[in-house]
């Protein structure tokens, strides 16, 4: 189906519950755990720190934030067995492949699937050709994407719009350039939720927006945007991370907590620049700083301190 590009907005249309959802042949590491983060929203959570996956059952249909070709299949598993209704509208948060690649589990209830016009450039610049080679691998890790497809956004878009769906307003908003070149939210105002996308990690080291080999985040940008989120002080009680578990109703503190782990790594690393460390040593060397010790994922690490490195010395961030 030809992608539509649409700019302005239009309508269209803390309990936690635990539930694990493992079909066989998907590995341990791609385990989902469904969270109740509140009314009508659900999060499926990765238990090792990979993609989460969001959705939002409403009397008019589903709603699914993120979705990942290896565990997507979970997600429509959990929507089946709490209601009948349809997935009516899929959303990516940008366009890696963990978050972006799961629209075909979904085919059958044929739903509209939004994303910003960078993430429809970058999701078939990008991630397109490395879909098409595991899909068509011998590699048993690549098994997930044996017979699938990648499918294209249907509707790409500038700026904002906003969804209107079984009495509950989502306002989808094109956040810039942080994590990567085209991340978005959604704001679920009647719910007091907003989806980060991966904007926020909680608890794990964050990637470096990733595509098919290609890194994209800036630093000072994702900053740059997490404040502006926060500038906008709205009455919101959990912001759903990308990935990590979701914390329901810490609200405000974990935008704050993402923020901060910029900061403070940053200018660690800036420090051992100034004591006259390679970029080998610093990989070698880094202390992760105890407040940050216990985050998951370390092997994201050595890239992420690579991506600090480069820009201090490129920009004196």
């Amino acid at each position: 189906m030809a992608t539509r590009f649409v700019k302005p907005a239009f309508g269209l249309a803390g309990t936690l519950l635990w539930m694990s959802l493992c079909p066989g042949w998907i590995a341990a590491q791609d385990r989902m755990e469904m969270v109740q983060v509140a009314e009508d929203v659900y999060t499926m959570v990765n238990s090792r720190g990979s993609s989460n996956s969001t959705f939002v059952i409403t009397e008019e249909g589903v709603l699914v934030f993120d979705m990942h070709i290896a565990t997507a299949d979970q997600t429509l598993a959990a929507i089946r067995k709490l209601t009948d209704q349809k997935v009516r509208y899929l959303i990516s948060s940008h366009a890696a492949g963990d978050h972006a690649t799961g629209a075909w589990h979904f085919r059958e209830d044929k739903p509209l699937y939004f994303a910003t016009k960078n993430q429809v450039r970058d999701l078939f610049m990008y991630e397109a050709g490395a879909f098409e080679r595991r899909a068509t691998s011998n590699d048993p890790r690549d098994a997930a994407y044996k017979g699938k497809e990648l499918i294209r956004p249907t509707v790409g878009f500038d700026g904002s719009l906003t969804i209107y769906l079984g009495g509950l307003t989502f306002q989808v908003a094109a956040e810039g350039y942080g994590h990567s070149s085209g991340d978005l939210t959604v704001y679920i105002p009647q719910r007091r939720v907003m989806l980060m996308g991966d904007l926020l990690n909680t608890e794990v080291h964050p990637g470096q927006g990733e595509m098919a080999g290609v890194y994209f985040a800036q630093v000072q940008r994702w900053i740059e945007v997490l404040d502006r989120i926060m500038q906008r002080n709205l009455p919101v009680d959990t912001y759903i991370p990308g990935h990590g578990p979701v914390h329901p109703g810490r609200g405000i503190e974990d935008l704050v907590e993402q923020k901060r782990y910029f900061v403070v790594m940053r200018d660690e690393v800036a420090k051992m620049i100034q004591a006259g460390k390679s970029l080998e040593q610093i990989q070698k060397e880094f202390q992760v700083p105890q407040e940050f010790a216990h985050y998951r994922r370390p092997a994201r690490l050595s890239n992420f301190l690579r991506l600090f490195f480069n820009q201090l010395i490129e920009k004196g961030l």
